[in-house]
Parts: structure tokens; C-alpha cells; sequence
């Protein structure tokens, strides 16, 4: 029975792959892309996760009582409530009269004055437990057990041997229906013994059975750990989830709050649940209607039906992109032994390109079109407290989520950032005004579902830094530079023209320089000393403020000369520009990270904020500026390897625009297997870590950008390809621009190119070697400015051979 419902998933994605691969130049031979593994979960962060982008639930895989966590991104502790602090204009009068005034720690100080009221943002919530028991099942006396997760079609499965039967079950979360599906099987008829309910580590949650459904509904607690100084928000959160057991065979009946099911050949489990979030200032929803809406409709269909509709969504969505870097050393090996070979040494580039895709995976199971943003600690919870509260956090971690988006061809996840941006954007107009007397609107950093823009968290090194809204807009922005469209493009210029009045309200002229900059400022969590030799963090004109400034103020002026708007403003921005600090080498030859070439604190700190002008923005490369690319260098040196997590995806994303293969792959062959920077005890080295998991898709970024490159008005094929990877292939990348590129390689050399183009435009492409480029198999003319660069005037329809 197993192999019969494998086979109908497989078969229902199948299609599509040789969709993708007939009549091309390029076909990248991808391996199966699974974690597999022989044992169960022993710790909640070594299950497997399936989500629908709002719906996620995390499955261990266990033999005899499964405990299934589910959750849903909108519930959280508290309620709508606004956290700016009235005293905030006073406050900053002062701050700026300390900073001109040069009294580092005057302005630190007064910082502080600033902060939110709570001081934390609220906390993200479990919703509840899906518990199933297999009667008579126990791991002792399994055998052959495997579990596994399928990224290509996005289903779990597990499976073992009991008695002489063999036992599978298969649970997937479905996008199109919104619900959690379990199917249990035997390959004999009437082997089926399992009971099911729902439990929640929720005080308030209570359940009932109505027919055939478990009914759970409750609340949320209202102070966990105590962590809300000042004030403690009263829970507005309400939530319901349903669970229906569908047996083929066999018999059905309730004990108590269990349904029970006896000799059964088959049982289908499905899992609603939904919440009464509607906006940020928006708690109006009718829970218990949309958890039954969603469970009336999925439950029309049956099984086979359920599986297909989610294979018909998710899998033409994962092969839009696919990549072959190399052989897999031993097929037989689990994800655990591979783990394990990898620390001893080894290099398996099928794990790599697994990795690769896991990054997508993650994306396409907790973000998706009419969702919020990808929730950067997880949407996948098991305890009350959530790390980091769970919020999103607007300095690198929300953003570094969301780079692999455009290249990997996954497009329609833009949606969620955009959506969770225009409500960032409500929620921050509110902050601009009472707390900066600014126009626009601003963000800082950290967030949470009631979209608290307002400095969090209390320490001015990470609250006081106003430019998470500034940040996401050079994302947002991107979006349309790789898939050029004026409708979307006039859908983000209010957003984007919005945080650029905040700017040009907010940004001050220093009396002493003349230059015009932010104040207060700091650059993300990273302390300097003062000539006292104290520990400070406040200045004004850090250089990550002037680099986001500028990336948001020039897109903004191309997209007023695109939609023929806003002239009086656009030269307004222009003006600015050129009044703002400009880049700056310290003392050491790094790229200086504050106004003045402060003595750094923690000189390998692990954030890299200033770095933003080398990636994710192309203001400085190695082309159009060699002085302050070899300063990036230097300052990537200075901070060292020792930072993983996002951070360590962040230098390899560096490393590969500066055209350093060894010294990106370096770091990354050391992440493959262990990506926490903060480490915690229920993190485990069985399993590719899951803390901060925007380091995987960070990581998805880097390989991309080693393999190709589009900025600064061009592709560049094969920039920075390692050695460890001399032979491969990868279809479904996006460039900017427009286009579509897939690209073959062989012993380290370009083997070929296909470009192509979703608008008539000019193409310019970048190698490491002379190229030529054909059109229907005739060589055509190109322009060649420079070496190993040619240039054509691309057209849709199209698609053009580069070898």
C-alpha cells in the first residue's frame, strides 16, 4: 500500500519535470530531493515540517503515539495596542543635541527613552496537538522503520514493519485547501487500530466531539515568563481547530474525548484551524466559521482528490527551479550519516543541492500569496515562549529570508512580503508621526502580528535603528527589476515613497560636517567606544543608514520617472543624495562602519549591516568601485568565520560577489551541518538545524549568486563557481532585467548558457572566457565593450544560447 500511494505522488509531479526539461539546452539532472532518516524524533526540532504558508505542523514520526504540533502564524499573545512612547519628540531633541555635542554616551543614554511601552513585543502561540495512537505499536518491536520528507512533492512519509505487516503513513499540508492531511495504510486489510484526539498547551482550550470531529477552541495566556515590562496586554486572541477521522473499514466510535477506530484498511486524518487575527488593529474574525469553512470544504474530496490538488499547486511551484551539482557519494546513506560524513571532511554535492532546495521548501511551506511574511524564527512552535518571541525581526533576519526568492524562481512568495509591508507600513505611520514627528513611515527592529514599529526590546544598540521598513523596500523593489510590470510597480511606490518622506524628514544636518544624516543612528547590534574608552551605540550617520538611504532614494526616483510622478520630490531626493556621507575606508583599510572610524567593541561582530552596499545592494563591486570592494575585503577578514547562522550565509553571499569561490564555500561546507549561532539544547546534530533557519535560505542565495550573478546592468554567468563543484548544471534561475537563465558546466568551465527574456530588452552577459551567443542556432551579433563581455538587444519568444 505504501509503494501505491509513493507512486501516485511521484507520478502526479513527474509530468511536469519532463515538462520542464524537453526542448532544452540546458536539463540539470536533479537527484531526489528527501531527508531521510531510520528512527524517530527524539527532539521536536528533528521532525519533519509541512505548512501551507498560514498552517504548519511539525511530525516526528513516532510508532506508537504520534504528536503532531500545530500551529497558525497569526496567534499571538495580546491584542492591537500602540507602543509608541508620547514622550518621544523630547526624547530626540535631546539625543541630537548629544550627538552634534559629540557625547557618545549622552545620546546612548537618552536612547533609551525612546523604547516601546511593553518594552518586548508579544509572543508567537502554539495552537495545539494532534494525537494519534496506533494500538499494539511500539519502536521496540518495528523494524526496518524510515521516515522521510519528500521536498519534491512535499509529503512526509513513514514506514516500518509490525507483525509481517508493513505500516505507512504519508501527511501533507495542502495550499489549496488549507489543511493538514494524515493517511494511515497497511499492506493487509483490517490492520488499522488507532484512536485520535486534540490537546493543547493552551490553559483555556477545551474540546468536544460533534459526529465524526474533534472540536478544540480557547484563547491565549497573557503573560508568559513575565517578559512584558511596564505593561501586560489583555488576550484578544481566539482560536478554533478541528480534527475529522475519515476510516475506510472497520468501525468508529467516541470514548470520551477520543475517536476510535477498529480494523479499519485505511484511515484519512484531516486538520483545520484558523484564528480571529483579521489586521494588525483588526481582531473581528469569526474563528470558529473559517476553521469549519475550511474543514467542510476539504473534507468533500477524498484522499487521492486531496493529495492531487496539492501536488497540482505545490510541485510545478519547487521544479520551476533545479539544480545538479555533482554525484551522491552513496545513495544508501541517511541524512544523519551524511551529516556525519560531512563534519569528518567529506564533500557530497547532492546534500549541497538538497540544501539548496530545502531553503526553497521552507519558503514555499511557511509564506505563500495571501499569507504573512515568512516568519524568520519559525512559524513551526512546540512551547509558549517561541524564540526571540517569535516576531519578525527587520535587521537582516526578515530580509536574508526572502533573497532567494527572485533568483530561484519562487516570485509568487513576494506576495506575502508585500502584504505583511502594507501593514508594516499602517502600523509605522502611526510610529513616524508620534514618535519622530516625521511624515511617511518607519519601522525598527522587531515586530510582531499587531506590527509594533515602535524601538523594542529596551538596549538602544538594536532599538534604536528606524530603517527595517527602509530595508525592505530595496526587496520589494527588487522584485520588479526581475520581473519588470507597472502595475506591481505602482502597487509598491506608495510603500516605497512613504518610507522615503520618513527619511527626508527624519535625516538632520550635522552642524559640524555639513552633512545631511540620520540622528539617532546606530549600525545593528554592534557597540563602538567612545574616547573614555566606554562601551556606547549611538551616533548619527552610520553608514548601514547612508547605504539604505541611498539604495531607497534612487529606486524611488526610477520609479517616479517610470510612472511619471512626483518630480518636485524626486529632485528633492536627488539634492540629498549628494549631501549624505559618502563611503568611507578606516584605518585599518576596512569599509567604516560609523560616521567616524570608531574603535569597534567586538571587532568580529557577527552582523554586517554596513556590508549592505556589496550585497544585497550592488552600490559597490568590484568593477565600478576596486578601492571599496578590496575594503569590503578587508572588513570580511577583520570579522572572521567565526559567526554562523545568518550571519555566516551573509558572508557567503559576499564572498561571491567579490568572486571569492574558496572563501565562500569554505564557510558553507561548515554550515551544511551546523547553521545555529545561538546555540540552544533542543537544537540537534541528527538533522540540518532548524535555529534561525533564515540562514538556509541564505545559503539557497549564496549558491545561486556563486553560479550566476545579475546587478549592476548585467548576468554573470559562473562568477565564482567553487572547485568542489567542477561539473553540474541548474535550470529556473531569474535574472534581473527580465530574464530567465539556465546554465551547464563542465571540468570548471562554462559548458553553456540559455537566456531567456520575458520583455524585449538589452542583454548584456559576463564570463569567464569568450562567448558567443546563438538564436535558433545561427550565431548573431553582439557588441563586446570589454573582455569575456558581450552585449545584445534581447526579444521575447526567444531564447538565446550562450556558449
Amino acid at each position: 500500500m505504501k509503494e501505491l500511494f509513493v507512486a501516485f505522488a511521484l507520478s502526479a509531479c513527474i509530468p511536469f519535470f519532463h515538462s520542464c526539461s524537453e526542448g532544452k539546452e540546458v536539463t540539470a539532472n536533479q537527484v531526489l530531493m528527501n531527508w531521510r532518516y531510520d528512527a524517530p524524533a527524539t527532539k521536536y526540532w528533528e521532525g519533519l515540517p509541512v505548512g501551507t504558508g498560514r498552517f504548519g505542523a511539525m511530525i516526528p514520526g513516532s510508532v506508537g503515539h504520534e504528536v503532531i504540533a500545530f500551529n497558525d502564524e497569526t496567534l499571538w499573545t495580546g491584542g492591537p495596542y500602540n507602543p509608541n512612547n508620547p514622550g518621544g519628540p523630547e526624547a530626540l531633541e535631546k539625543i541630537r543635541a548629544y550627538a552634534f555635542a559629540r557625547d557618545w554616551l549622552g545620546a546612548y543614554e537618552e536612547s533609551r527613552k525612546l523604547g516601546s511601552d511593553p518594552v518586548a513585543v508579544q509572543r508567537y502561540q502554539p495552537m495545539g496537538r494532534l494525537n494519534f495512537r496506533m494500538e499494539g505499536h511500539e519502536l521496540q518491536q518495528a523494524s526496518q522503520y524510515r521516515r522521510s520528507l519528500s521536498m519534491d512533492s512535499a509529503v512526509v512519509n513513514v514506514n516500518y514493519f509490525l507483525d509481517g505487516v508493513k505500516y505507512n503513513r504519508e501527511v501533507f499540508a495542502s495550499y489549496p485547501d488549507q489543511v493538514i492531511v494524515v493517511r494511515l495504510t497497511a499492506d493487509h486489510k483490517k490492520k488499522i487500530n488507532v484512536s485520535g484526539w486534540l490537546t493543547s498547551l493552551q490553559p483555556s482550550a477545551t474540546v468536544r466531539i460533534e459526529n465524526d470531529e474533534i472540536i478544540m477552541e480557547g484563547t491565549v495566556i497573557s503573560d508568559p515568563g513575565n517578559e512584558y515590562r511596564y505593561r501586560i496586554l489583555p488576550p484578544e486572541m481566539r482560536w478554533s481547530s478541528r480534527l475529522k477521522i475519515v476510516p475506510e473499514g472497520g468501525s468508529m466510535a467516541a470514548d470520551h474525548d477520543k475517536l476510535v477506530i477498529k480494523e479499519a484498511d485505511a484511515v484519512t486524518l484531516i486538520l483545520s484551524g484558523a484564528t480571529n487575527w483579521m489586521a494588525w488593529n483588526n481582531v473581528s474574525g469569526d474563528e470558529k466559521k473559517r476553521c469549519y469553512d475550511y474543514m467542510s470544504a476539504a473534507s468533500r474530496h477524498t484522499y487521492k482528490e486531496l493529495l492531487k490538488r496539492h501536488l497540482d499547486d505545490y510541485c510545478p511551484l519547487f521544479a520551476a527551479c533545479r539544480i545538479n551539482l555533482g554525484k551522491e557519494p552513496d545513495p544508501r546513506m541517511t541524512t544523519t550519516e551524511v551529516l556525519q560524513s560531512i563534519r569528518n571532511g567529506a564533500v557530497d554535492p547532492a546534500y549541497e543541492a538538497r540544501y539548496f532546495q530545502y531553503g526553497r521548501y521552507l519558503l514555499l511551506a511557511a509564506a505563500r500569496e495571501g499569507t504573512l511574511a515568512f516568519n524568520n524564527h519559525n512559524m513551526w512552535l512546540n512551547d509558549l515562549e517561541g524564540r526571540w518571541q517569535g516576531r519578525w525581526t527587520l535587521n537582516i533576519n526578515l530580509q536574508e529570508c526572502y533573497w532567494p526568492v527572485e533568483s530561484t524562481n519562487l516570485p509568487q512568495i513576494n506576495e506575502s512580503l508585500l502584504l505583511f509591508a502594507e501593514q508594516l507600513a499602517q502600523a509605522g505611520e502611526r510610529t513616524a508621526k508620534e514618535l519622530y514627528n516625521c511624515r511617511g513611515w518607519c519601522a525598527h527592529h522587531g515586530t510582531d502580528v499587531w506590527f509594533n514599529t515602535a524601538p523594542t526590546d529596551g538596549e538602544p544598540v538594536y532599538a534604536t535603528w528606524p530603517m527595517g521598513g527602509v530595508w525592505l523596500m530595496q526587496q520589494l523593489y527588487d522584485h520588479y527589476l526581475y520581473g519588470p510590470n507597472p502595475d506591481y510597480l505602482r502597487r509598491i511606490y506608495p510603500l516605497m515613497k512613504g518610507a522615503a518622506l520618513f527619511c527626508l524628514d527624519f535625516m538632520v544636518t550635522d552642524p559640524v560636517t555639513g552633512y545631511m544624516v540620520t540622528c539617532p543612528a546606530s549600525s545593528p547590534e554592534n557597540h563602538f567606544k567612545d574616547e573614555q574608552g566606554r562601551i556606547v551605540a549611538i551616533s548619527f550617520g552610520s553608514s548601514c543608514d547612508n547605504q539604505l538611504i541611498r539604495n531607497l532614494l534612487r529606486n524611488c526616483i526610477e520609479a517616479s520617472e517610470i510612472l511619471q510622478t512626483d518630480p518636485e520630490m524626486s529632485s528633492r531626493m536627488s539634492t540629498v543624495i549628494q549631501q549624505m556621507p559618502p563611503h568611507r575606508i578606516g584605518r585599518f583599510g576596512q569599509l567604516q562602519e560609523w560616521v567616524y572610524d570608531f574603535t569597534e567593541w567586538d571587532v568580529m561582530h557577527r552582523h554586517l549591516s554596513h556590508l549592505f552596499a556589496a550585497y544585497p545592494d550592488d552600490d559597490v563591486t568590484l568593477r565600478s568601485s576596486p578601492e571599496l570592494a578590496e575594503a569590503v575585503k578587508v572588513t570580511l577578514k577583520r570579522r572572521g568565520d567565526i559567526n554562523r547562522g545568518w550571519s555566516g550565509a551573509w558572508k557567503i553571499n559576499l564572498h561571491a560577489r567579490l568572486e571569492e569561490p574558496e572563501a565562500a564555500y569554505n564557510i558553507l561546507h561548515t554550515m551544511l551541518t551546523d547553521i545555529s549561532i545561538h546555540p540552544s539544547p533542543e537544537d540537534s546534530d541528527v538533522t540540518p538545524s532548524f535555529e534561525g533557519n533564515q540562514a538556509i535560505q541564505g545559503i539557497t542565495a549564496g549558491i545561486t549568486e556563486l553560479l550566476m550573478q545579475s546587478h549592476s546592468g548585467e548576468i554573470s554567468l559562473l562568477p565564482a563557481l567553487p572547485a568542489q563543484w567542477p561539473t553540474g548544471a541548474i535550470e529556473g534561475l531569474r535574472a534581473r532585467g527580465g530574464f530567465g537563465v539556465d546554465l551547464s558546466w563542465k571540468d570548471g568551465q562554462l559548458n553553456k548558457a540559455v537566456i531567456r527574456p520575458t520583455q524585449d530588452a538589452p542583454c548584456r552577459i559576463r564570463a569567464k572566457k569568450p562567448v558567443r551567443v546563438y538564436r535558433g542556432g545561427k550565431a548573431i551579433e553582439t557588441s563586446c565593450k570589454e573582455d569575456n563581455v558581450v552585449e545584445f538587444y534581447a526579444k521575447t519568444g526567444w531564447n538565446y544560447v550562450v556558449e
